[in-house]
């Protein structure tokens, strides 16, 4: 048998995505396609419960053409966003984006922070603090946007360079009429967005069935002088090109490729999923931001109020819901610690009336959950190009080191896969 000329590192969406289009194999070190767009269930007394491995992960982005596409898959539901700030000392929620619902704050905080927004500041922001701060005001960042990118970022906000700026969008016009109490339009990143009826993993298995995956299968160490993968399993598999979607730090361990710059930052975050019965003062919304709590997390996504399937058959007394909370890379706590703290997070949840009791809970870890470049780097860009020079091409979210959803992630593995089956590619 021919050796082939190349493989797809990783079997997340956008592996999987260019392995549908290309027909070229992805290497997938966990025993299941999908990577963190999985679901799962776990057993209690009322029945079982859907939860994801990542927490909530929604397609938002989809064009006509790729919602096409995820049709050839099962059946797709739309939904509208409903999601919202919410302070616990208070009980207050306010709707996201906050900067276009200042009228809830009260008609002095509001007109203060309107104020705030509206000044001219002449400064230049180099880190993520500076720019909350440079673009909010300094009421708004105390109260909400410091707190929070604290908790989000691990701590690494006033490090970071600032990034993702459409998540919190400004429009002055828009923030003026919330100031007032009016109604602005809907705003941010992800206004609509689209879940598969058999759950995340109906949708990655369907995909990898018609792609070619090898789960199991470890990447320990690539030598790019003989161009060999070697795996955790022993053994050795050659290639001419590889197309990776592992994150970029780890491909530049893998291969032992040093860049002589700012390294990127990554959070890690501690995924903590809890069923139990709906407590009396538990959120309409999809999922709420979070700037303090005494269990450290940032948010809390409402699998349920975004649909009941999440839920045992018949319990719709119950919610399905998942915290996040940030950490450094590689301080991944151990298995007991997680458990205990699992239990905190429901006692608190338990203590803000979103929940009566909790009767099933579970934490998994995503190792790089979100990435971040330091000011002036150049880091991110001089990797993939030495990646590139050795025949090795990054793609996906974690590949190039940026923010993206699900439809972006599958864009890219569907353009990579499309241009590997072009004759003379890559």
């Amino acid at each position: 048998m021919d050796t082939p000329k190349g493989w797809i590192l990783g079997a997340g969406m956008t592996g999987l995505a260019a392995s549908y289009a290309s027909g070229v194999t992805a290497l997938e070190a966990e025993a299941q396609p999908g990577g963190i767009c999985r679901s799962f269930h776990l057993p209690s007394p009322a029945g079982d419960y859907r939860f994801e491995v990542g927490g909530g992960h929604w397609v938002f982005g989809g064009d006509a053409v790729l919602n096409r596409f995820l049709g050839g898959f099962g059946t797709w539901r739309s939904y509208q966003r409903r999601s919202a700030v919410y302070f616990p000392e208070s009980g207050l929620r306010v709707p996201y984006p906050l900067q276009d619902h200042l009228h809830a704050l009260g008609p002095r905080l509001a007109e203060k922070c309107l104020a705030e927004i509206r000044l001219d500041r002449q400064q230049s922001p180099h880190t993520m603090a500076e720019w909350l701060e440079w673009q909010f005001g300094p009421t708004l960042n105390e109260l909400f946007f410091g707190p929070f990118h604290e908790l989000y970022t691990a701590g690494l906000w006033t490090r970071i360079a600032p990034q993702d700026s459409y998540k919190s969008p400004i429009d002055l016009a828009r923030i003026e009429r919330g100031a007032r109490g009016e109604t602005p339009e809907a705003a941010g990143y992800n206004q609509t967005f689209l879940y598969p009826e058999g759950g995340l993993d109906s949708f990655a298995d369907a995909l990898a069935s018609r792609g070619s995956v090898q789960t199991g299968a470890r990447v320990a160490r690539i030598d790019t002088g003989r161009k060999t993968l070697e795996l955790s399993d022993g053994r050795t598999l050659s290639y001419e090109w590889l197309l990776s979607t592992l994150p970029l730090d780890a491909m530049l361990r893998l291969t032992g490729i040093a860049v002589d710059d700012a390294p990127g930052q990554a959070t890690a975050v501690l995924v903590v999923n809890l069923g139990g019965r709906r407590g009396a003062h538990c959120p309409s919304e999809h999922w709420i931001y979070v700037p303090r709590s005494r269990s450290g997390f940032h948010r809390v996504g409402f699998y349920s109020n975004v649909d009941r399937s999440f839920l045992p058959q018949g319990a719709a007394d119950r919610v399905s819901l998942y915290v996040e909370r940030g950490f450094p890379q590689g301080a991944q706590p151990s298995e007991s610690d997680c458990a205990e703290y699992a239990r905190q997070v429901g006692d608190e949840l338990c203590e803000w009336g979103f929940l009566q009791d909790v009767e099933v809970c579970g934490a998994n870890w995503v190792e790089t959950a979100y990435t971040w470049t330091l000011p002036g780097s150049r880091w991110r860009e001089t990797a993939i190009a030495r990646l590139h020079a050795e025949d090795i091409h990054m793609s996906g979210r974690y590949g190039q080191w940026k923010f993206q959803g699900i439809a972006d992630s599958l864009r890219d593995g569907l353009l990579a896969g499309g241009l590997l089956r072009t004759p003379g590619a890559r």
